[in-house]
Protein backbone atom coordinates (compact mmCIF):
# COMPACT_ATOMS: atom_id res chain seq x y z
CA UNK A 1 0.00 0.00 0.00
CA UNK A 2 1.33 3.36 -0.98
CA UNK A 3 2.25 6.05 1.90
CA UNK A 4 -0.14 8.39 0.51
CA UNK A 5 -2.87 6.38 1.26
CA UNK A 6 -4.49 8.31 4.44
CA UNK A 7 -7.19 7.58 6.32
CA UNK A 8 -9.89 9.93 6.90
CA UNK A 9 -12.64 8.02 8.60
CA UNK A 10 -11.25 9.97 11.88
CA UNK A 11 -12.20 12.97 10.58
CA UNK A 12 -15.95 14.17 11.53
CA UNK A 13 -18.34 13.90 8.64
CA UNK A 14 -19.47 17.30 7.33
CA UNK A 15 -23.12 16.26 7.91
CA UNK A 16 -24.52 13.31 9.58
CA UNK A 17 -27.55 11.49 8.44
CA UNK A 18 -29.54 12.82 11.22
CA UNK A 19 -29.53 15.86 10.54
CA UNK A 20 -29.32 15.41 6.54
CA UNK A 21 -33.09 16.69 6.37
CA UNK A 22 -32.74 19.38 8.37
CA UNK A 23 -29.19 20.89 6.55
CA UNK A 24 -30.75 19.88 3.04
CA UNK A 25 -33.59 22.16 3.37
CA UNK A 26 -31.93 24.90 4.96
CA UNK A 27 -28.90 24.82 2.57
CA UNK A 28 -31.50 25.18 -0.39
CA UNK A 29 -32.90 27.89 1.83
CA UNK A 30 -29.52 29.24 2.19
CA UNK A 31 -28.68 29.23 -1.43
CA UNK A 32 -31.13 30.61 -2.78
CA UNK A 33 -30.95 33.99 -0.86
CA UNK A 34 -26.88 34.36 -1.09
CA UNK A 35 -25.61 36.38 -3.55
CA UNK A 36 -22.53 38.69 -3.59
CA UNK A 37 -22.43 42.14 -5.07
CA UNK A 38 -20.77 41.29 -8.63
CA UNK A 39 -22.54 38.60 -9.26
CA UNK A 40 -26.13 36.50 -8.93
CA UNK A 41 -25.28 33.12 -8.00
CA UNK A 42 -27.85 30.29 -9.83
CA UNK A 43 -30.18 28.13 -7.38
CA UNK A 44 -32.18 25.16 -7.89
CA UNK A 45 -35.46 26.86 -7.89
CA UNK A 46 -33.77 28.03 -11.18
CA UNK A 47 -34.96 24.75 -12.40
CA UNK A 48 -38.25 24.20 -13.15
CA UNK A 49 -39.06 20.57 -14.85
CA UNK A 50 -39.55 18.08 -12.31
CA UNK A 51 -37.11 15.63 -11.26
CA UNK A 52 -37.56 12.07 -10.50
CA UNK A 53 -35.36 9.24 -9.02
CA UNK A 54 -35.69 6.28 -7.78
CA UNK A 55 -33.81 4.84 -4.88
CA UNK A 56 -30.81 2.44 -6.60
CA UNK A 57 -30.91 4.89 -9.58
CA UNK A 58 -27.33 6.57 -9.87
CA UNK A 59 -28.07 7.91 -13.58
CA UNK A 60 -24.62 6.62 -14.42
CA UNK A 61 -25.33 7.02 -18.16
CA UNK A 62 -25.49 11.09 -17.84
CA UNK A 63 -22.68 11.14 -14.96
CA UNK A 64 -19.01 12.02 -15.35
CA UNK A 65 -16.36 8.78 -15.26
CA UNK A 66 -13.35 7.40 -15.47
CA UNK A 67 -12.24 3.82 -16.52
CA UNK A 68 -13.21 0.76 -18.19
CA UNK A 69 -16.78 0.53 -18.72
CA UNK A 70 -16.23 -2.90 -18.36
CA UNK A 71 -14.42 -2.91 -14.86
CA UNK A 72 -15.92 -5.52 -12.39
CA UNK A 73 -16.40 -2.74 -9.83
CA UNK A 74 -18.16 0.64 -9.95
CA UNK A 75 -17.25 3.10 -7.38
CA UNK A 76 -19.41 6.52 -7.23
CA UNK A 77 -17.89 9.51 -5.14
CA UNK A 78 -20.33 11.67 -4.14
CA UNK A 79 -18.71 15.55 -3.91
CA UNK A 80 -19.01 19.32 -3.07
CA UNK A 81 -16.40 21.12 -4.57
CA UNK A 82 -16.17 23.33 -1.63
CA UNK A 83 -15.52 20.24 0.70
CA UNK A 84 -12.18 20.21 2.56
CA UNK A 85 -12.32 16.20 3.19
CA UNK A 86 -12.86 15.41 -0.87
CA UNK A 87 -9.85 18.05 -1.69
CA UNK A 88 -8.04 15.90 1.30
CA UNK A 89 -9.51 12.48 -1.10
CA UNK A 90 -8.55 13.82 -4.06
CA UNK A 91 -5.12 15.56 -3.84
CA UNK A 92 -3.48 12.93 -1.36
CA UNK A 93 -4.93 9.71 -2.81
CA UNK A 94 -6.53 9.51 -5.91
CA UNK A 95 -3.41 9.80 -8.15
CA UNK A 96 -2.29 6.28 -6.58
CA UNK A 97 -6.44 4.86 -6.50
CA UNK A 98 -6.43 5.87 -10.45
CA UNK A 99 -2.98 3.81 -10.76
CA UNK A 100 -3.99 1.00 -8.66
CA UNK A 101 -7.82 0.82 -10.02
CA UNK A 102 -8.83 2.26 -12.82
CA UNK A 103 -5.48 2.13 -14.77
CA UNK A 104 -5.49 -1.75 -14.55
CA UNK A 105 -9.08 -1.97 -15.50
CA UNK A 106 -10.74 -2.92 -12.23
CA UNK A 107 -12.64 -0.18 -11.34
CA UNK A 108 -15.17 2.42 -13.32
CA UNK A 109 -15.30 5.57 -11.22
CA UNK A 110 -18.03 8.38 -11.46
CA UNK A 111 -18.93 11.65 -9.36
CA UNK A 112 -22.03 12.93 -8.67
CA UNK A 113 -22.86 16.06 -6.92
CA UNK A 114 -24.20 16.64 -3.75
CA UNK A 115 -23.53 21.01 -3.47
CA UNK A 116 -24.72 22.04 -0.58
CA UNK A 117 -21.98 24.29 1.05
CA UNK A 118 -22.87 27.34 -0.51
CA UNK A 119 -24.55 28.94 -3.69
CA UNK A 120 -20.84 29.14 -5.78
CA UNK A 121 -20.97 25.27 -4.69
CA UNK A 122 -23.72 24.64 -7.42
CA UNK A 123 -21.85 27.34 -10.33
CA UNK A 124 -19.11 24.86 -9.85
CA UNK A 125 -20.73 21.81 -10.41
CA UNK A 126 -22.36 23.22 -13.43
CA UNK A 127 -18.68 24.09 -14.60
CA UNK A 128 -17.94 20.90 -13.75
CA UNK A 129 -21.11 19.33 -16.13
CA UNK A 130 -20.41 21.84 -18.99
CA UNK A 131 -16.84 20.96 -19.24
CA UNK A 132 -17.80 17.18 -19.31
CA UNK A 133 -19.92 17.92 -21.58
CA UNK A 134 -17.57 19.97 -23.80
CA UNK A 135 -14.46 16.99 -23.37
CA UNK A 136 -14.21 14.44 -20.81
CA UNK A 137 -10.29 15.74 -20.46
CA UNK A 138 -11.56 18.94 -19.54
CA UNK A 139 -13.47 17.76 -16.67
CA UNK A 140 -11.01 15.55 -14.93
CA UNK A 141 -7.99 18.41 -15.22
CA UNK A 142 -10.78 20.72 -13.79
CA UNK A 143 -11.58 18.54 -10.55
CA UNK A 144 -7.79 18.18 -10.06
CA UNK A 145 -7.44 22.26 -10.10
CA UNK A 146 -10.11 23.49 -8.02
CA UNK A 147 -9.16 21.09 -5.17
CA UNK A 148 -5.59 22.08 -5.92
CA UNK A 149 -6.90 25.75 -5.46
CA UNK A 150 -9.52 25.37 -3.10
CA UNK A 151 -10.83 28.00 -0.77
CA UNK A 152 -12.48 28.44 2.18
CA UNK A 153 -15.68 26.35 2.76
CA UNK A 154 -17.12 29.00 5.08
CA UNK A 155 -16.53 31.91 2.10
CA UNK A 156 -17.82 32.10 -1.49
CA UNK A 157 -14.98 31.66 -3.54
CA UNK A 158 -16.20 29.84 -6.27
CA UNK A 159 -17.47 32.93 -8.39
CA UNK A 160 -17.61 33.22 -11.81
CA UNK A 161 -14.02 34.93 -12.48
CA UNK A 162 -12.12 32.48 -10.40
CA UNK A 163 -13.81 29.68 -12.26
CA UNK A 164 -12.98 30.92 -15.81
CA UNK A 165 -9.79 31.78 -14.94
CA UNK A 166 -9.36 28.29 -13.66
CA UNK A 167 -10.16 27.04 -16.75
CA UNK A 168 -8.11 29.16 -18.82
CA UNK A 169 -4.97 28.39 -16.68
CA UNK A 170 -5.14 24.97 -16.10
CA UNK A 171 -7.73 23.32 -17.98
CA UNK A 172 -5.80 22.79 -21.65
CA UNK A 173 -9.08 20.96 -22.68
CA UNK A 174 -11.51 23.36 -21.62
CA UNK A 175 -12.83 26.13 -23.78
CA UNK A 176 -13.16 28.90 -21.05
CA UNK A 177 -15.34 31.21 -23.48
CA UNK A 178 -17.41 28.56 -24.30
CA UNK A 179 -18.34 28.12 -20.59
CA UNK A 180 -19.12 30.88 -19.83
CA UNK A 181 -22.26 31.44 -22.74
CA UNK A 182 -23.31 28.07 -21.33
CA UNK A 183 -23.21 29.42 -17.34
CA UNK A 184 -25.28 32.58 -18.67
CA UNK A 185 -27.52 30.10 -20.15
CA UNK A 186 -27.99 28.09 -16.88
CA UNK A 187 -26.70 25.13 -18.78
CA UNK A 188 -25.88 22.14 -16.13
CA UNK A 189 -27.95 23.20 -13.74
CA UNK A 190 -30.98 20.74 -13.99
CA UNK A 191 -27.92 18.42 -13.90
CA UNK A 192 -26.63 19.52 -10.57
CA UNK A 193 -30.35 19.48 -9.06
CA UNK A 194 -30.72 16.18 -10.42
CA UNK A 195 -28.06 15.03 -8.78
CA UNK A 196 -28.91 16.52 -5.58
CA UNK A 197 -32.25 14.66 -6.16
CA UNK A 198 -30.12 11.19 -6.13
CA UNK A 199 -28.28 12.39 -2.66
CA UNK A 200 -31.73 12.45 -1.46
CA UNK A 201 -33.20 9.26 -3.02
CA UNK A 202 -30.71 7.24 -2.01
CA UNK A 203 -29.66 9.01 1.32
CA UNK A 204 -26.72 9.60 1.30
CA UNK A 205 -25.85 11.58 4.43
CA UNK A 206 -22.30 13.72 3.76
CA UNK A 207 -19.02 14.26 1.28
CA UNK A 208 -17.38 12.79 0.88
CA UNK A 209 -19.47 9.47 0.58
CA UNK A 210 -18.40 6.32 -1.84
CA UNK A 211 -21.14 3.88 -3.65
CA UNK A 212 -19.01 0.45 -4.09
CA UNK A 213 -21.31 -1.53 -5.74
CA UNK A 214 -24.22 -0.23 -4.34
CA UNK A 215 -23.13 -0.26 -0.82
CA UNK A 216 -22.79 3.37 1.17
CA UNK A 217 -19.67 4.47 2.74
CA UNK A 218 -19.28 7.80 4.23
CA UNK A 219 -15.72 9.02 4.66
CA UNK A 220 -14.35 5.88 4.76
CA UNK A 221 -10.16 5.29 5.65
CA UNK A 222 -8.73 4.78 2.28
CA UNK A 223 -7.60 1.65 3.27
CA UNK A 224 -10.87 0.28 4.16
CA UNK A 225 -11.74 1.72 0.75
CA UNK A 226 -9.22 -0.21 -0.60
CA UNK A 227 -10.29 -3.66 1.05
CA UNK A 228 -13.57 -3.50 0.16
CA UNK A 229 -12.78 -2.64 -3.70
CA UNK A 230 -10.20 -5.67 -3.37
CA UNK A 231 -13.00 -8.03 -1.48
CA UNK A 232 -15.64 -6.99 -4.20
CA UNK A 233 -12.91 -8.06 -7.48
CA UNK A 234 -11.97 -11.61 -5.18
CA UNK A 235 -15.58 -12.00 -5.66
CA UNK A 236 -15.83 -11.23 -9.16
CA UNK A 237 -12.80 -13.90 -9.68
CA UNK A 238 -11.36 -10.29 -11.67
Amino acid sequence: MNKKQKGFGNKVALITSLGFAIVLLTSLAIVAAWSDQEEVYPTYEDVKEEISVSAGDYKLDKQAYIGDPNAPVKVIEFIDYKCPYCKAWNTENFDDFKEKYIDTGKVQFFVINFSFLGPDSLKAAMVGEILWKQNSEAFWEYEKAIYENQGDKGTIWANEKFLLDLIEKHVPHGDAAAVKKSLDNLEGLYEVKEDLAITQANGVPSVPTFIVDSKQYTNPAISDLYEIIDSKLVKSQY
